[in-house]
């Protein structure tokens, strides 16, 4: 607020200087808002007509007198327009008057929300109107940065703030969310799911042995990403750049289709009457029989090609998909790295005699070393929640974290335990990130 105030005051002196980019974006920012009312106004009106489909904050308004659509949009129109055009005239008032609107609104929206309970339509106004008030008290950097920080805090620390509060909470007798009383049961009482997320069950330790294979497949699978897509980073980095672009686009064919899709594919493939399978059970098994008595090897053939593979269902299965739905992630970060070095380093390295094999260590990872962790961390986080591949290619038989927090609320209606579960796999995550980066900062 403090900082609101000294903007006011210094008004007749930045209008006297002529108007600066800021309160010119604001300007505009304005107008635009005042033909976004003239728009929506535009559309009430001609909705028998055309038969638009209805956004939710106008079924909410339809609920209300005929006249309220007309009054708020006729209303909001002329107010930002003339707002407007009067910054962009300097004329002194305007700036005052623009701030005191866009502090009703972001008020009106929050009340909306409250009252109605709609929230994208309460969210889409209030931050068109925080970005604009922004601009108007000349917060420069805080307006180019404020898109991306508004959309994490909204849609990204406000959910995991609710999932937080779900898990401090227990399941009521028909799925609902009750908070204990603490007075009675004790403050320890709120975290009673995440102890029972380390307890025993029958004697076993069940959900951190899911946990703990999960770990291991996520870790073993950016391993695995990482041995494989490094050196294939490496050979698309050094190809001339028209062959990079080519070969770059093809690594990016994939992203083209839905990973659901792309998943479903590698159930055709592996199923006991699937591409491979057919190939083993058929065709290698009639030309076996056909040559069985000619050898024992045959023979031998014959009787295990006789049974379909279990390629499918099980934990191979699942680190499969999981090592080709990541796979391209590992080698974008990596190759964007390479692309950038300086190749006169290694050839510097050779020349004071240096092996290709100290080249690599000692030059080589460490210059390409950003784009290593980068790309660990961006297969290790989805990967230890992926959910999409087990439950397809592991068919209910391969237990892991994303299937544990499904199960938990779509199946036993048990929010405040799988909030528990996601909010102690995301603390995990973003602890062993931050000691990471903590010791390769502190070596560095």
């Amino acid at each position: 607020m403090a900082t609101v105030f000294e903007s006011l005051k210094q008004d007749e002196t930045s209008f006297a200087a002529g108007l600066d980019p800021t309160m010119r974006t604001a300007a505009w920012f304005l107008l635009g808002h005042g033909l976004l009312w003239i728009l929506l106004l535009v559309r009430w009106v001609t909705f028998g007509s055309v038969g638009w489909e209805p956004f939710e904050f106008e079924t909410v308004l339809s609920e209300f007198p005929s006249i309220t659509p007309y009054l708020l949009y006729g209303i909001g129109a002329a107010v930002d327009l003339v707002l407007g055009g009067a910054i962009l005239r300097e004329i002194g008032w305007a700036k005052t008057a623009a701030i005191g609107r866009n502090v009703v609104l972001i008020a009106l929206a929050t009340a909306y929300w409250w009252t109605a309970d709609e929230f994208m339509g309460a969210i889409f106004f209030a931050a068109l109107a925080g970005m604009i008030l922004l601009l108007l008290t000349r917060q420069t950097a805080w307006a180019i940065n404020y898109p991306a920080a508004f959309w994490l805090i909204i849609f990204f620390v406000l959910p995991n703030l609710i999932v937080f509060v779900i898990s401090l909470s227990e399941r009521g007798p028909r799925g609902t969310i009750i908070y204990p009383n603490i007075l009675e049961d004790g403050f320890l009482s709120l975290f009673d799911d995440y102890a029972r997320f380390f307890s025993r069950i029958g004697g076993q330790l069940i959900y951190l042995r899911i946990f703990w294979k999960s770990f291991w497949l996520a870790l073993v699978n950016t391993i695995v990403c990482l041995l494989f897509g490094y050196p294939f980073a490496y050979w698309i980095a050094r190809k001339p750049e028209k062959w990079r672009n080519i070969l770059i686009f093809l690594v990016m064919i994939p992203f083209w289709t839905n990973f659901l899709v792309r998943t479903y594919a590698w159930m055709l493939l592996l199923r006991d009457t699937g591409l491979i399978n057919n190939i083993w059970t058929i065709t290698l098994h009639e030309q076996a029989q056909m040559l069985a008595g000619s050898s024992g090897f045959f023979a031998w053939l014959a009787s295990i090609t006789a049974e379909p593979l279990p390629l499918l269902f099980n934990q191979g299965a699942v680190f499969m998909g999981l090592f080709y739905g990541f796979f391209p992630f590992v080698v974008l970060p990596i190759y964007s790295n390479l692309e950038q070095l300086d190749w006169s380093l290694l050839e510097a390295a050779a020349d004071l005699g240096a092996s290709g094999f100290q080249t690599t260590i000692r030059v080589l990872l460490p210059l390409s070393m950003p784009g290593i962790v980068a790309a660990g961390i961006i297969v290790f986080v989805p990967s230890l929640g992926s959910y999409v591949t087990p439950a397809i290619l592991g068919g209910g038989k391969v237990a892991l974290l994303g299937n544990l927090l499904q199960q938990q609320f779509m199946t036993a209606r048990d929010w405040p335990f799988g909030s528990a579960i996601g909010f102690l796999m995301m603390a995990i995550m973003l602890l062993a990130i931050m000691i990471y980066f903590r010791v390769g900062g502190a070596r560095e």
